[in-house]
């Protein structure tokens, strides 16, 4: 496999134009040895102008060979000149000066242009006001035909009512039996519950009622609460009731039950998982 050398930053690349030294490193040497140079002929203690002259040029060669993580002496001693320059604290001063280049602007105002927004305010106003009283006299009038329509639709509601009313009264007296349609609902036939061992209710539960031939007569489902319900009867007898879950998460065992002519109290099936 070829192997690809690493982009570096090209911006900041400095050629070595004078031997293995770049031009920056060159000016510090050549600024600071002879630096050194001087401070040790002109010092006039024998040991003490070693050192100062030592010192100066080896500042001189920090600067310009020694980095600290790649950014060199001078950078750093230049953030911290800034640093320690750089106030810390600023505070609001409410009234400020304008910035200077708008010293020498200024603004002609014409009073023709004045009067003209004036005048056109005035006249917006006058016709918002205008229509506002306009929409606020159509708002009266719908409510006016609102209470009219309501109090008709009501008069023909409680006829229908009081008609549908006598209509059930005359029924019920001439046969002496009570329908079991309560205004409309019809009661479930067959209702139950679904829950595994934890007493959850299980959705999408499938549920066969079949004869004693294992001909499927109805075919039910778990609703999201787990409840299943049929409304259509069953003649007296005895039924093989087969739950199964689609996921196969859950399995249960098939039940035998007696259903009378009337209807039945709500069923309750648990699942049979040990986990």
């Amino acid at each position: 496999m070829d192997q690809h050398p690493v982009p570096r930053q090209i911006t900041t690349f400095e050629f070595k134009l004078i031997g293995f030294m770049t031009l920056k490193q060159f000016i510090f040497l050549l600024i600071f040895i002879p630096l050194g140079f001087i401070a040790y002929y002109l010092f006039p203690i024998p040991v003490l102008n070693i050192f100062l002259g030592l010192v100066i040029g080896g500042i001189g060669i920090l600067f310009a060979f020694f980095p600290i993580y790649d950014r060199p002496l001078d950078l750093w001693i230049k953030d911290l000149y800034k640093q320690l320059t750089r106030p810390t604290q600023y505070f609001f001063s409410k009234k400020n000066k304008p910035v200077y280049y708008f010293d020498d602007l200024f603004f002609v105002s014409d009073p023709r242009q004045t009067a003209a927004h004036i005048e056109s305010q005035e006249k917006l106003t006058a016709y918002l006001a205008k229509t506002q009283k306009k929409q606020r006299e159509i708002g009266q009038s719908n409510t006016k035909k609102q209470k009219i329509n309501f109090l008709f639709s009501n008069k023909s509601k409680t006829k229908g009512k009081n008609s549908e009313a006598a209509q059930l009264q005359n029924k019920t007296a001439t046969s002496g039996k009570v329908n079991t349609y309560i205004i409309g609902k019809k009661k479930p036939f067959l209702t139950g519950i679904v829950k595994n061992h934890k007493l959850i209710p299980l959705p999408g539960v499938l549920i066969y009622i079949k004869d004693a031939n294992s001909k499927i007569l109805r075919l039910l489902k778990t609703n999201p609460h787990g409840v299943f319900a049929t409304f259509n009867p069953l003649p007296a007898g005895e039924y093989f009731i087969e739950l199964k879950d689609p996921n196969e998460n859950f399995f249960f065992d098939t039940m035998k039950i007696s259903i009378d002519s009337t209807n039945q109290k709500p069923l309750e099936f648990y699942s049979k998982e040990l986990i």
